[in-house]
């Protein structure tokens, strides 16, 4: 899988946990990539989408049971002793992203902190972009950095938690669309860790190494 095509998995999973439906995220929930992550979503339950007073009651109502009201998509919450929400520049995510100088808009995204799942996965979204441009330009030495920081950022954050509330997430679900939502997404988490962890391509197309920042 190139690392564009990555980038484009990536930012569905993350505005599909990011925050409720509405007209650019149904267009992409209808079109091909959308109609081949959740085949279930589509046969069962898509045609709910047509009407906006129902759509609302059923999709926005199931979204904020699973991210507001009875569970809780951020990392720290998962991690820490006290199960407490760490905000501002201590969170660790927070300082993460600031060694890498990235930047994820907290306001957007109505989250209270930079570990939510949906801004972690725009986090991978964002690195398998640089990927592909270090790729374009050339640039074997950065492919293998921006590599190297996925795999961090997966080792160190997203896989630490992620995979125990996309659990939670498919248990809870009262709809088919997060339910199969949090089964595709955990199983693209586990797949794309396979393929960080080899080698990546060089921009020629064998095989690359490289140290530094992307």
């Amino acid at each position: 899988m190139t690392a564009a095509e990555r980038q484009r998995l990536y930012a569905f999973f993350a505005r599909l946990w990011v925050k409720e439906l509405d007209g650019p995220f149904l267009e992409l929930l209808d079109g091909p990539l959308g109609r081949e992550l959740l085949p279930r979503f589509h046969e069962d339950e898509a045609a709910l989408l047509r009407d906006a007073d129902q759509r609302v009651a059923t999709f926005d109502a199931d979204f904020v049971h699973l991210t507001v009201v009875n569970l809780t998509p951020y990392e720290s919450f998962f991690r820490r002793d006290d199960a407490m929400l760490e905000a501002g520049a201590v969170n660790p995510v927070a300082s993460w992203l600031n060694q890498y100088a990235l930047e994820v808009d907290l306001a957007q995204a109505r989250a209270l902190a930079p570990d939510h799942l949906g801004l972690e996965l725009e986090v991978m979204a964002v690195l398998c972009a640089k990927e592909a441009e270090a790729l374009e330009a050339g640039n074997t030495p950065a492919v293998g950095a921006v590599r190297q920081v996925q795999r961090e950022f997966l080792d160190e954050h997203l896989l630490t938690w992620a995979p125990l509330y996309l659990f939670a997430a498919r248990r809870n679900a009262r709809t088919l669309l997060y339910r199969e939502g949090a089964e595709a997404t955990l199983q693209y988490l586990f797949t794309d860790l396979e393929q960080v962890t080899q080698v990546p391509p060089s921009p020629r197309g064998g095989e690359g190494r490289g140290e530094g920042k992307p």
